[in-house]
């Protein structure tokens, strides 16, 4: 999220400590989160947009209906004192029932934890910028993933590798670490500049306390079949200048708790005194 150091404002207080609070947690170096202030329309009934989503699907919003999946917060202006309806439900993990946040500029209006479907409604007391957000996200999975790192390659006329991991293998290429991870039967790609030796480190965390199985394949031809465990294990292929598949043998996946708020219906209604 980009940072102005003309227009800055900080979240309402609470969601700020929370949002702090876990910077802080993630790293000792963390700085307090500070967030552009767009403007927003004041119009009637409010028009509400993600403010902030830690993960890309974090949030869902389709006019009154919002699904939080994750960290994060929807906001809008409102143009006048009124009272906010909110209808939910959610799904509990760790014991835990999802929470949901109600601030209105700088004052929490509400922290609600929601379960089975019901209703609340918060007072609105004056007009300002109206924040919904959601912080007690939590998800446990067991899962088999494949680690590659250490890349080197040794070749004939060159000594660069290109790799390629599709989002369908459920894992990621690092650039900044130069690791790659697998966690579905997708195969990953490694097409290197020339004939030459490969040398990669796998790893692999278990799943169903098995640890993930790597086949190396190059025109069909199984170059390399390894039984990954917790400990770095060095390989060194001789390959041709055709692309490598690397793929996990036995994936396993199984999702354990995943908490998720879900508001049904959001209505603002504004106080016929004061709404314009």
């Amino acid at each position: 999220m980009s940072v102005s150091s003309r227009i800055l404002f900080f979240l309402p207080l609470a969601l700020l400590t929370t949002i702090v609070t876990w910077q802080s947690q993630r790293s000792s170096s963390a700085v307090p989160l500070r967030v552009v202030e767009p403007k927003l329309a004041c119009i009637q009934p409010p028009r509400f947009r993600i403010g902030y989503q830690r993960e890309g699907n974090g949030v869902s919003l389709k006019e009154t209906e919002v699904d939080f999946q994750g960290f994060a917060w929807i906001e809008a202006a409102v143009c006048s004192a009124g009272t906010l309806t909110i209808t939910a439900d959610g799904e509990v993990a760790a014991n835990e029932a999802p929470i949901l946040q109600v601030a209105l500029d700088r004052e929490l209006l509400l922290q609600e934890g929601f379960e089975d479907l019901k209703t609340v409604k918060v007072r609105v007391p004056h007009r300002g910028r109206l924040v919904i957000g959601y912080f007690n996200d939590y998800y446990l999975s067991d899962v088999r993933v494949a680690t590659l790192e250490a890349f080197k390659f040794t070749g004939v006329r060159c000594n660069e590798v290109n790799i390629d991991v599709p989002k369908s293998t459920g894992g990621e290429w690092n650039t900044a670490t130069r690791t790659a991870s697998l966690i579905f039967s997708v195969p990953m790609t490694i097409r290197p500049c020339s004939a030459g030796i490969l040398s990669v480190g796998v790893l692999g965390r278990a799943g169903l306390n098995v640890f993930p199985n790597l086949t190396f394949r190059q025109k069909n031809i199984v170059l390399k079949s390894i039984q990954t465990s917790a400990q770095p294990q060095n390989i060194a292929l001789q390959v041709m200048d055709t692309p490598i598949s690397v793929t996990l043998n036995n994936p396993y996946f199984k999702q354990l708790a995943d908490r998720n708020l879900n508001i049904r219906a959001l209505v603002f209604t504004p106080d016929r005194s004061t709404a314009p």
